[in-house]
């Protein structure tokens, strides 16, 4: 860690716009933005809740984790302004302080034991509601689901050991001047912890493809799930750039400037994954607002109306209209709304 008189040395060594240099706007503007985006998605959520008219615990599940998800999402867009305010990011690191630079150190610490909760939390609620929807439809798909349920929570649990037990001890993440040391390098840490949430989003993604095919349900329905899919499919984008733009940081000598790309990414794919998770909820908001225009297929329910009944078309000629067996061996399946007397998901 430099100290105060080497800080003073570097700063005789570099010209002075290297040393004005602040490339911090972009992580500022990403903050407030999905900082906006966020919260009011959240209060669609819990409008779309009050509309519903459903008991307080249904779906209290998929209620808890997205509430989960926001409040993390909070405390990673605070460590992203905390980082430009008190932590020097966006700057050179031979230009800051010692304290600046111990608590950049402490900030990126504490970003890494809050990533994988907000990912994790988003996922698990839409995993939650793809098995209301789905796991009815057939075995196969219920096993899916579950197994991706605890894909995702065994990789958040060992990303949250990781950074806890990476360096011992632990104040060794942001003071080099206690005798320790570490495991994993930091950047090395930083790139591949985002591989495992890229399978996880892909898993996900791919898990509803087969019910799209197999459900007859009206355009719209298709439509958002679609809808849906493609904002997952954004995170994926995000998680992938996010992993590209530190493979492109070569070393962490200069960390608060080059670490401004890396964690812009870092809080918009969490926020992606939160509308993603959120999206779903919306049907009993986009009744109220659209009145009798039959929009319900644009998102996928887990709140609100009456049971639809599930018609099983088997492979014989016979037609049943009792709920599908988790083991039965129906082709196609209609989901019918007899609240509204048309086809939409349930």
């Amino acid at each position: 860690m430099p100290s105060a008189t080497m800080n003073t040395f570097a700063h005789q060594q570099f010209t002075p716009e290297y040393l004005a240099a602040d490339n911090s706007a972009r992580l500022f503007i990403t903050c407030i933005a999905f900082l906006s985006i966020e919260t009011i998605f959240i209060c669609l959520l819990y409008t779309s809740r009050f509309l519903s008219g459903e008991p307080k615990k249904a779906n209290l599940s998929m209620v808890v984790l997205m509430t989960g998800c926001y409040i993390v999402c909070l405390g990673k867009i605070a460590v992203g302004i905390l980082s430009i305010k008190i932590g020097g990011a966006g700057r050179h690191t031979p230009t800051l302080t010692p304290t600046e630079i111990t608590n950049s150190l402490k900030l990126n610490t504490t970003l890494q034991l809050v990533c994988p909760l907000t990912t994790s939390f988003s996922k698990l609620s839409i995993l939650c509601l793809l098995h209301a929807i789905l796991a009815s439809t057939s075995r196969r798909s219920e096993l899916v689901i579950r197994g991706t349920f605890i894909y995702v929570t065994t990789v958040a649990i060992i990303q949250l050991i990781i950074p806890l037990a990476n360096c011992q001890p632990f104040a060794y993440n942001w003071d080099i001047h206690t005798p320790g040391r570490c495991a994993i390098d930091g950047l090395a840490l930083w790139k591949y912890m985002s591989i495992p949430n890229v399978l996880s989003t892909l898993f996900i993604v791919c898990i509803p493809v087969p019910a799209l095919w197999r459900l007859r349900v009206s355009p719209l329905t298709k439509a958002g799930l679609v809808v849906v899919l493609m904002v997952c499919g954004a995170g994926v984008v995000a998680a992938i750039l996010r992993f590209l733009a530190f493979v492109r940081v070569e070393n962490f000598s200069d960390f608060t400037y080059e670490e401004i790309e890396p964690m812009s990414w870092t809080v918009a794919e969490s926020g992606i994954y939160m509308v993603a998770g959120v999206l779903p909820t919306l049907r009993p908001l986009v009744r109220r607002v659209f009145g009798g225009v039959q929009v319900d297929g644009l998102v996928s329910a887990s709140f609100g109306g009456k049971r639809g009944k599930v018609v099983v078309k088997g492979e014989g000629s016979g037609t049943s209209e009792n709920s599908m067996d988790k083991g039965g061996k129906g082709t196609v399946t209609e989901i019918e709304d007899e609240e509204k007397g048309y086809m939409g998901m349930r």
